[in-house]
């Protein structure tokens, strides 16, 4: 087993033939799951012809096998995945495969139970479902390893195969971290890795309080509030969250490594389930080809305007795009994206007619190389018997969805002609390119301390991704490792663990033109997650010019007022209450409560560059968009006045509009502007491409 964890050590594999593996004058490859396994053999030639017809590129195959593929151990059956390779290929379609470890066999679970995850409560799971496994289990890599091993052997070299997906969606799903034995000692090695002495572990964590000491690593076990008769330890909350995301990374690094023992010219990802925040994709950057994720916007939401419950989240949608996109060798989009009603949901309605076109177009536009859909045909038998696909029950009929694909594919492939390389954007559009800077680590310890039910981290990062569509910005959402320089405009929302070398950076990038945009609940803590023995966020005084004596939050159902040129937002989630220090200009203010008067939001000039501070959370989002409007305005980059999720980019001489509102839009092009698919007036779902 030393083998196997060793094997989890930090190293970067991936490879970087992305122009091999999707052309740049192919624009978008699309692709969708087949599950031969569910269906007599008969029916493969039919489906694959079919799929083919369509205009399908690839299909998607084997994920949820294993059973199939060693039907008792050391026992392996290849032979029917065999043919369905072969009809692929004779149908002249590629084909994805998949390392089957998100579904062990019933003889491994009960052969070995150890490799069940154990849930908070104690309960171990069983077979019967999916990622009921523990990847933190020694066993368990050692099964894995063995399977991804003859696979890789196998079909390595087959040029057919063009890519694999690592396990599936990562997560446990709602059972959350396993607490096994196995995954205590990993979380402890973990600690023992980072910390070196108990001493320092106790120092970070705060452990004096209430007595919580250590003598040694080994008496520590994961913080479960299920155990707890009060709260779970914060600093070791965010530890555990930390561990659980690079244990994560460590298992798709090791299945990685496994299979490029044996493949050759062939891509590796996983796809990450992006409203799962546990797992960090970052962390597997370095590790994998491509970075692909799931994506089902209707999903039981109700979102924004009277059609959101059919349209879905569009910031979630084009946001995880701009985050995958500036991670790794840049290729990105989804593997599994919603087809239709699915089944899942606790409320499942249907798509609004014309969205899943739109969803597909998003990625075209947000710079993204491939979309996947889940699946070809509607099961019949199994979990998922409502879920929708491409076709209808009788596996020929082409579903809602199914057309939508048909067109789609058809708009990517009308478009390939007209490619041509090497073009730049244009200098307006250029000029608004944004950095927005995220960490998962602040996401995690805010979630794990809100201080008030009302607020939403994610949501917080969405209001202010829909403010910048809207200016017709184009987003880069990036991380720290990233340079910062060659951004005219940066945005750090809720940035709350911070250190003396990012506040640095920050005054840097300021100083030399740099235009930072900082909202509240930022600079509150060290990267521990330790409030500074200071004033109150005090390490960020000099670069917004103010001081942050206090912050306030309002009990559901009453509401607090700001004011900016004149109107008025409502808040109720957060609100810093800013001291401007002479020279820092308050552009937005309280209009009520005992602070009426207040500053709430302010201007800095830092060096050449300037540091807006927005320190309320508006329930609109509104405010933080006028203000953004103003910033980018005075900077003379003429921002459009798009309405707030009616999206329009340009990727490679295309402007694509999709249509995430629920009214009619008319889109920004102008009148001699060649209309390549769609038309001028979009009603809600709708999507355009065009040239000018």
């Amino acid at each position: 087993m030393k083998t196997l964890i060793a094997a989890l050590a930090l190293t970067s594999l991936a490879a970087a033939q992305p122009a091999t593996w999707f052309p740049p004058n192919q624009l978008v490859t699309i692709g969708v799951y087949y599950y031969p396994e569910a269906w007599p053999e008969s029916q493969w030639d039919r489906d694959l012809t079919n799929i083919s017809n369509l205009g399908f590129e690839y299909i998607h195959m084997a994920e949820f096998s294993w059973a199939l593929l060693e039907p008792t151990e050391g026992h392996y059956d290849f032979s029917w995945l065999d043919r369905a390779v072969a009809l692929a290929h004779a149908h002249h379609l590629k084909v994805v495969l998949c390392t089957p470890s998100a579904t062990p066999p019933a003889w491994l679970s009960r052969e070995h139970p150890e490799i069940l995850m154990v849930r908070a409560d104690g309960t171990r799971m069983d077979h019967g479902s999916r990622e009921q496994a523990d990847w933190s289990s020694p066993v368990y890599l050692h099964y894995v390893e063995d399977i991804d091993n003859r696979l890789a052997e196998h079909y390595g070299s087959n040029p057919t195969v063009i890519g694999w997906q690592l396990d599936n969606e990562l997560s446990h799903y709602g059972a959350g971290v396993s607490y096994s034995d196995a995954a205590q000692q990993r979380f402890r090695d973990f600690l023992r890795e980072k910390y070196g002495t108990i001493d320092r572990l106790n120092t970070d964590w705060g452990n004096s309080f209430w007595s919580q000491m250590y003598n040694s690593f080994d008496q520590i076990r994961m913080p479960n509030p299920h155990d707890l008769v009060a709260g779970a330890n914060p600093h070791a909350m965010l530890d555990l969250h930390r561990w659980f995301a690079s244990d994560t990374a460590g298992y798709l690094r090791f299945q990685a490594k496994v299979l490029r023992r044996h493949i050759h010219n062939q891509w590796v990802t996983t796809n990450f389930m992006m409203n799962y925040n546990l797992v960090d994709p970052a962390l597997s950057a370095h590790d994998l080809d491509i970075l692909t994720f799931t994506m089902y916007p209707v999903s039981g939401g109700l979102f924004e305007g009277p059609l959101g419950f059919r349209i879905g989240s569009p910031a979630a949608v084009a946001f995880t795009h701009d985050y995958l996109r500036n991670l790794g060798n840049g290729i990105e989009g989804p593997m599994e994206l919603q087809p239709g009603q699915v089944n899942w949901a606790p409320v499942n309605p249907w798509p609004q007619p014309g969205v899943i076109h739109s969803w597909i177009l998003r990625t075209l536009a947000a710079g993204g190389h491939i979309v996947c859909t889940y699946r070809y045909r509607q099961p019949l038998a199994g979990d998922e018997l409502y879920h929708k696909a491409m076709v209808e029950p009788d596996g020929v009929t082409l579903a809602p969805g199914g057309k939508e694909f048909k067109e789609a594919i058809e708009d990517i492939s009308a478009i390939r002609p007209l490619y041509k390389p090497n073009l730049q954007p244009p200098a307006d559009y250029a000029s608004r390119r944004t950095a927005f800077l995220i960490s998962f680590a602040n996401r995690w310890d805010i979630d794990n301390r809100p201080q008030t039910t009302r607020w939403d981290t994610t949501e917080h990062w969405h209001k202010y991704y829909r403010a910048l569509k809207a200016l017709m910005a184009p987003v880069d959402v990036i991380t720290e490792d990233k340079d910062f320089s060659s951004y005219k405009f940066l945005i750090a929302p809720a940035y709350q663990l911070i250190d003396k070398d990012l506040v640095s950076r920050w005054e840097t990038y300021a100083r030399n033109g740099g235009t930072l945009v900082l909202t509240c609940r930022t600079g509150q803590m060290d990267r521990r997650g330790h409030i500074w023995e200071s004033l109150w966020a005090e390490p960020i005084y000099n670069l917004v010019g103010a001081a942050i004596p206090r912050y306030d939050v309002l009990p559901e159902g009453r509401n607090g007022r700001v004011t900016y040129e004149g109107k008025s937002y409502e808040w109720g989630s957060w609100a810093d209450l800013v001291e401007p220090k002479p020279g820092t200009e308050t552009i937005a203010t309280y209009a009520d409560q005992f602070y009426h008067g207040a500053a709430a939001a302010t201007r800095h000039k830092f060096g050449r560059g300037q540091v807006i501070y927005i320190g309320v959370d508006t329930l609109s989002g509104q405010l933080e968009s006028d203000i953004l409007h103003q910033v980018y305005s005075q900077a003379g980059v003429h921002p459009a006045r798009l309405a707030p999720n009616f999206f329009v980019d340009w990727r490679d001489g295309f402007w694509v509009a999709t249509n995430f509102t629920s009214e009619h839009q008319t889109i920004p092009a102008p009148p001699g502007a060649k209309i390549l698919r769609g038309a001028r007036s979009l009603p809600p779902g709708g999507a355009a491409i065009w040239q000018q």
